[in-house]
């Protein structure tokens, strides 16, 4: 649906407010600094808690690596959605299966021939619409395109559509997507491929891996004919994120998400997300900055 001129008034205003507000509510600096190596050390002192107590709602979590990951949604009193995010917990990036153990294990899929493993991740009760759940997926050889996305990094999609109904998304190609459905600066990545079970991916035109840069960080859209009425749907919001990236980061680092000029669902989008570093508590990854259409 299209946004009335308010809230794209303000969805405009608060998306810039995202790329360079360094935020009320980090946890120290909103500067980020990236070496290799860093030492997590004592890196909790004199930090607010996050996600903030009082308004966030926290699921438990499953297994990942040596530790876990886990689902959080933070709404304020009056009722607006703040947070929306993923929590890796201090140990849960370490120890992560190999794609040998995944196949072992039974506990791995492949797909075009590379090992991930899998998770549905439910959302807490209190999230906001249109968000459904997270299909989250540890991919240890990174996926295609391999001189693309080849490198071990998580998939974080936050689907807008209910399991069952992504569960029936079928192979094929984006043919004739809607400008009103392509975020501000984007393109149908993969050859506009429709990956079973999940959809189509839609990338930033200017993402460093596209640009003779390395993948590490980048934010994607997704797409299908979700309902079967030969038009796309943006289904989906899915940071991809490397285990480089995780590793480099101190601080908080945090983008504005590029918008449809056309939403698929009413609800709450967010016009920025964030990924925080912890410290002992682990990191973070954020969906935040919501504006209602």
């Amino acid at each position: 649906m299209q946004m009335d001129e308010n809230k794209l008034t303000r969805r405009l205003f608060l998306a810039g407010a995202g790329s360079v507000t360094v935020g009320s509510s980090a946890l120290s600096s909103s500067v980020v600094a990236k070496g290799r190596g860093k030492a997590k050390g004592n890196q909790n002192t004199g930090r607010k808690a996050f996600p903030p107590k009082g308004i966030t709602e926290q699921t438990e979590g499953q297994r990942l690596g040596n530790g876990k990951v886990s689902t959080f949604s933070s709404v304020t009193p009056s009722g607006k959605p703040k947070y929306v995010g993923i929590h890796f917990s201090a140990a849960a990036q370490e120890g992560l299966p190999t794609p040998e153990e995944l196949e072992e294990s039974g506990e791995g899929v492949q797909v075009h021939g590379k090992w991930s493993k899998p998770y549905r991740l439910k959302l807490p009760d209190n999230v906001p619409a249109p968000f459904e759940y997270v299909g989250f997926a540890w991919n240890p050889q990174g996926h295609p395109p391999d001189d693309v996305w080849g490198y071990p990094h998580f998939d974080l999609h936050f689907y807008l559509e209910d399991a069952a109904t992504v569960g029936e998304i079928g192979p094929g190609t984006i043919e004739g997507l809607s400008d009103q459905r392509l975020p501000d600066g984007y393109f149908a990545a993969e050859d506009g491929a429709i990956v079973p079970n999940m959809g189509g991916h839609l990338a930033p035109k200017d993402a460093p891996e596209f640009n003779g840069g390395d993948f590490s960080n980048t934010l994607i859209w997704g797409a299908a004919d979700v309902d079967g009425d030969g038009g796309y749907e943006n289904h989906f919001i899915e940071p991809m994120i490397t285990t480089e990236y995780f590793s480099d980061l101190t601080g908080v680092d945090r983008n504005p998400i590029a918008q449809p000029a056309e939403y698929s669902y009413d609800g709450w989008y967010p016009t920025s997300y964030a990924v925080r570093d912890l410290g002992n508590s682990g990191y973070a990854v954020v969906l935040e900055s919501f504006v209602e259409v």
